[in-house]
């Protein structure tokens, strides 16, 4: 399960990096908010993998947690 969680991070990572590189013109690198109208189709491929990577994430590690309270 903790390999689960470090993939699905690392890819989470991986994909939000893809995001950004797959901006609209004109969008600035350092922006902190990331809404759909700012990155073209492929961009917004790399943002809904993101979103699902850290849905899994967080998923996981609560159950590691409640798994280490209940059987730890």
């Amino acid at each position: 399960m903790l390999a689960i969680a470090m993939a699905a991070w690392v890819y989470g990572v991986y994909c939000y990096v893809q995001m950004v590189r797959h901006r609209r013109t004109g969008v600035p690198v350092l922006s902190m908010r990331w809404p759909a109208e700012f990155l073209t189709e492929r961009g917004r491929e790399f943002r809904r993998r993101a979103l699902l990577s850290y849905a899994v994430f967080a998923v996981v590690a609560l159950v590691l947690m409640f798994w280490g309270k209940f059987y730890g």
